[in-house]
């Protein structure tokens, strides 16, 4: 649908408003790390379908960085103005190359598959070489933190990663397999798979993030099964609310729509 200059402006800041207050309504710390999750990703998702992959990039990372700044992580974000822009934008350009294109669905699935393995694999050798080797840079990066809780924490992660590695490629590949554009699939495959890859790039960004910040990479890879949470969830919620407004009148705003 065409929209004048005017109604996407009032879009983008609408939907930059609800990015930062579903941001910062619910904020669940993560242990050992200065991070937290949140329900925004599920604005951030909607903002992409919305207002597509420009200015759903705009909105999502505007507004993540001004809910950062609100709550006091001030020194995440630069890092979230960056990361949450990107993550809307890979969205919505998922989405808009994506559609109606079985083999374009297979090939964005086999790259994230293969980016997500090697980020894995790549974290997994981190941890390893450092509780080999008692952890000294990791206890060091965090003050007033047990060594031995901080320890049993990161090698708990070992087991959590290898598990993701498997079950995300698994379920990008189920998608574009079994999946068809159908009137009784509310939610399009493009879609899936563009939120998905979306979220991943999330992770992997935070993980970036963190080791600059933290001077480590091994204390962000705690961060990484709740940023899969987080994301998960906020695939869901957007899921749900897409589908629900694509049934009303609200339908017409929709930057990316099935029909």
């Amino acid at each position: 649908m065409k929209r004048n200059n005017l109604e996407m402006m009032v879009l983008t800041a609408l939907m930059t408003g609800l990015v930062a207050v579903a941001t910062a309504s619910i904020v669940i710390p993560i242990p050992f790390t200065s991070g937290y999750i949140h329900p925004g990703d599920s604005m951030i998702f909607l903002a992409a379908l919305i207002l597509g992959w420009k200015r759903g990039a705009v909105a999502a990372g505007l507004g993540a960085a001004f809910a950062d700044m609100f709550l006091g992580f001030v020194f995440w974000a630069p890092w979230t103005l960056f990361i949450k822009g990107c993550m809307a934008a890979i969205v919505g350009l998922v989405v808009s190359k994506c559609a109606g294109k079985r083999h374009r669905m297979l090939i964005a699935c086999g790259a994230t598959v293969i980016i997500w393995l090697i980020f894995n694999a790549v974290v997994h050798g981190v941890i390893l070489y450092d509780t080999t080797s008692g952890v000294p840079a990791a206890t060091e990066a965090v003050q007033s933190v047990d060594p031995s809780a901080l320890g049993s924490a990161v090698r708990s992660i070992q087991s959590k990663l290898m598990a993701t590695a498997l079950l995300i490629p698994l379920a990008l590949l189920a998608t574009a397999l079994l999946l068809r554009k159908k009137a009784n699939i509310v939610v399009p495959p493009e879609q899936i798979i563009g939120m998905t890859s979306g979220g991943l790039f999330m992770v992997f960004g935070y993980y970036l993030a963190g080791g600059m910040i933290y001077g480590n990479f091994t204390i962000p890879a705690l961060e990484i099964p709740s940023n899969m949470i987080q994301f998960t969830g906020g695939f869901l919620i957007a899921a749900l609310i897409s589908a629900a407004l694509k049934k009303t009148v609200f339908k017409k705003y929709f930057y990316y729509s099935s029909d």
